[in-house]
């Protein structure tokens, strides 16, 4: 009769295999366990509902190369269809249609089935040249685009001591020391903005004028109390910023008033100087150059607006569509800054700039 004889360690290690291995080889580390126990090869295999042949196998398996002979051979002949059809959907895939000689720039699922059957006689369906693209890690992404920072020769030398001065001043706000703005502009267009919603039938066709309008808006975010301040204009000028930046001044009179503005020509137009010479007590700190427009929270609340008024829809004119930011304004809650904005650890960007 055949029969096992284990150490306490190879129980150990076996009683484990039959509690996490999946399938099979937990099945015959139990048969290896109950033959250590005395029970019969006969008796094994009732109690696993197989033959004897197969209890034996497995028992001289073990006897021959313990627990590694418990697992399956690897099997002779040719790969499954499916890995060789992986393969080379992953490879080709890896490469440009251009390459290929076709005038697409980017490989669509359609695309690449018919290629693949016309160039390698392998006929996959479209279902299943997808489902090898997801298994090789593949994904239909739009692009984004990212700030200039990420090239090198784009990148701002002063990006770290310019990012440690607005926490710091953005601490100070919030021991009452300073007042914080986050200045910025944007224009909005007559144009519709587009924006992805869910519909049903067929695909949302919004008109478009026949002669685009805008207005130009200048914004400040208090980062402490989250009230947003915003004047619109028919055009972005150095004077109607400056005169912005007394209103902001005369709303907030008293303690020293901190801008956070970016790096575009306006802030630093000579009118500009002029008026912050005459006002010591408005401090400018200037946001990275080249970086991303997460650094600049106000940047968030043009978003929301532009959502909320020229989303999926064409107003009657720019009149009508001023009219409408201008009540978005007034019903806006508070967004306040967070006080972890602008950490290294949230902002990737700016620390690539660093």
């Amino acid at each position: 009769m055949l029969y096992i004889h284990l150490t306490d360690e190879q129980r150990t290690e076996l009683a484990l295999v039959g509690r996490q291995a999946v399938g099979r080889v937990a099945l015959r580390a139990q048969m290896v366990l109950l033959s250590d126990r005395g029970h019969s090869v006969p008796q094994i295999a009732a109690i696993h509902g197989c033959g004897c042949d197969v209890v034996r196998t497995w028992l001289h398996r073990y006897q021959a190369r313990e627990l590694a002979g418990l697992h399956d051979l690897p099997r002779s002949g040719r790969p499954s269809k499916d890995r060789l059809a992986r393969a080379i959907v992953d490879a080709q895939a890896s490469q440009s249609p251009r390459c290929a000689g076709l005038v697409q720039s980017c490989w669509t699922v359609a695309l690449l089935a018919a290629f693949l059957a016309a160039r390698f006689g392998l006929l996959l369906s479209v279902a299943t040249v997808r489902r090898h693209l997801k298994a090789a890690g593949w994904r239909w992404r739009r692009p984004r685009l990212a700030p200039a920072s990420v090239l090198p020769h784009k990148r701002d030398p002063a990006a770290g001591p310019k990012t440690a001065a607005i926490v710091a001043a953005l601490a100070a706000a919030r021991r009452g020391r300073c007042h914080l703005l986050f200045l910025d502009e944007c224009d909005l267009h007559l144009l519709p903005v587009l924006r992805a919603c869910w519909q049903k039938g067929p695909r949302l066709r919004v008109p478009t004028p026949g002669t685009n309008a805008k207005r130009a808006f200048f914004g400040a975010l208090n980062a402490v109390t989250g009230a947003f301040h915003a004047v619109d204009h028919g055009r972005k000028l150095a004077v109607h910023f400056v005169a912005f930046l007394q209103q902001l001044a005369d709303a907030l009179p008293h303690g020293p008033l901190v801008l956070v503005m970016d790096n575009v020509r306006m802030h630093d137009a000579k009118v500009v100087r002029t008026w912050l010479a005459a006002n010591p007590r408005v401090a400018v700190l200037w946001l990275p150059t080249y970086a991303a427009h997460d650094a600049n929270p106000a940047e968030r609340i043009w978003g929301l607006m532009k959502g909320d008024v020229a989303a999926n829809r064409l107003a009657g004119g720019i009149a009508e569509l001023t009219a409408a930011a201008r009540r978005f304004f007034t019903t806006l809650p508070p967004h306040p800054v967070p006080a972890t904005f602008l950490t290294p650890e949230t902002m990737p960007d700016l620390r690539r700039c660093a």
